[in-house]
């Protein structure tokens, strides 16, 4: 089982659908399609391998095998045919983009996500398109009203300041190893802050601080539950992040979680609504300080360049490492201070190796792992591992391979760091019959 991934973790909302919905495998599901398809009048040749393919992401159902499938499922066709495959799919629990921005709203939110016990299974996104564009745009337009609270015990500045070091403690724990046994001690803090505001007697100033806590801990959790590859939770979470920023009227902390929710959906092919983020986050540029413009235009380069916009990405790498020189690191926030040189130069070796300059690419991302915390290296190694492939260094590569296993194996759990050894597994296989190769290979399959 791969480190720090549910084993029942479910990458598509096509499994989703057929596993839990349908309770079936996949050989039933294919007859199932088949069957359903000739009550149509349809010749449909679905087999295992077909649904293996559709649920992982290979390739997308034609639209007769759509039809076939919405009619089977009961998904109305005006609903099938104005939305894009899969969002159709009953995969999803009601979008709550349509709750009003409000003070109430943005305590509900992560209360809600605080009390729910079980983690959630699910590793797709639980908006994408347009409708993921308009969570950006409805915190760039929503406006900040926070009301003091008259009854309850006093909430004082000294617990507020307590709470902060509770959550710092956390997320530096969580630096140094990832995983998502993280996220019941994150909904613990979430609850501590949620019933302080919901039960707690509070000054204006005094609530402020605490739904920017909120904010914190749920981009916080937001970003557990990603790199263990729970992606709606994630998403759920960033939601409630932005809610409880805007109601403090924080922008910094606003556009720090735009950039991840914008890198979470250019990692899931989402590349039209992940630059509409990073637009909406842009707006809001001359409102944070120099260290918080150069993280977002490191997140932009990430995910411009996943867009196949070469000269975009390259412009805002240039902003990053302008905007970094310039940069007061005091002025840093505490849910910031891991941002610096290290993942500079793994967006710069990124981007480097993404527009097809490898041996560039490796001489920055030896840089970034050398200063990068343990999870991180873990996922460094593996990118590093690609750039030695795509440059022709195969003994760099599989050494680089073989450290990031490494620390996998010493106990870090980021299952980033096992997807990107995948990847380098996939990259590997012209020189599989070479047996220092298919020893590599066959160590990445052991941590899957």
């Amino acid at each position: 089982m791969a480190v720090g991934q549910p084993d029942d973790t479910m990458n598509h909302p096509l499994t989703y659908v057929r596993r839990v919905l349908l309770g079936t495998g996949k050989i039933r599901f294919a007859e199932m399609i088949r069957d359903h398809g000739r009550k149509l009048g349809i010749n449909m040749a679905t087999t295992r391998t077909v649904v293996f393919k559709w649920e992982r992401g290979d390739h997308d159902p034609d639209l007769i095998a759509q039809r076939v499938i919405g009619d089977l499922l009961q998904v109305p066709d005006s609903v099938r045919t104005s939305t894009p495959w899969p969002y159709w799919l009953p995969a999803w629990e009601p979008t709550s983009s349509a709750v009003p921005w409000s003070q109430a709203a943005s305590l509900a939110s992560p209360n809600r996500l605080a009390e729910r016990g079980s983690m959630d299974r699910r590793g797709f996104l639980s908006v994408g398109g347009a409708m993921l564009v308009g969570v950006g745009t409805q915190w760039s337009t929503a406006d900040p009203a926070i009301a003091a609270a008259a009854h309850g015990d006093a909430v004082t500045s000294a617990a507020v300041d307590l709470m902060s070091q509770r959550v710092s403690s956390l997320r530096s724990m969580e630096e140094e190893s990832g995983g998502p046994h993280f996220l019941e001690s994150g909904r613990t803090d979430l609850r501590l802050i949620t019933r302080m505001l919901d039960e707690g007697r509070y000054s204006e100033e005094i609530g402020r601080r605490l739904y920017a806590l909120a904010a914190e801990v749920c981009c916080l959790l937001g970003w557990v539950s990603y790199d263990a590859s729970l992606h709606t939770a994630a998403q759920e979470h960033y939601g409630a992040a932005l809610r409880a920023a805007k109601t403090a009227g924080d922008d910094r902390l606003g556009v720090h979680t735009l950039c991840f929710l914008a890198s979470q959906a250019a990692n899931h092919r989402e590349q039209t609504a992940a630059v509409g983020l990073m637009d909406t986050a842009e707006g809001a540029r001359s409102k944070v300080p120099a260290i918080m413009q150069a993280s977002l235009a490191a997140h932009q380069t990430t995910v411009y360049s996943k867009a196949g916009e070469t000269r975009k990405a390259a412009a805002a790498l240039n902003r990053a490492f302008d905007a970094f020189g310039r940069a007061d690191r005091a002025e840093a926030p505490a849910y910031l201070t891991w941002f610096g040189e290290a993942q500079l130069g793994s967006t710069e070796g990124r981007y480097l190796l993404i527009s097809g300059q490898a041996r560039r690419a490796t001489e920055a991302l030896e840089r970034s792992v050398n200063q990068a915390s343990p999870r991180d290296k873990a996922v460094r190694y593996g990118t590093l591992a690609l750039a030695y492939q795509d440059a022709g260094n195969l003994d760099g590569a599989l050494e680089a391979t073989h450290k990031a296993a490494d620390l996998i194996d010493a106990g870090i759990h980021s299952q980033r760091g096992v997807e990107r050894l995948q990847d380098v597994r996939r990259a590997l296989r012209p020189h599989r019959n070479e047996s220092r190769v298919r020893e590599v290979t066959e160590r990445i399959a052991s941590l899957v």
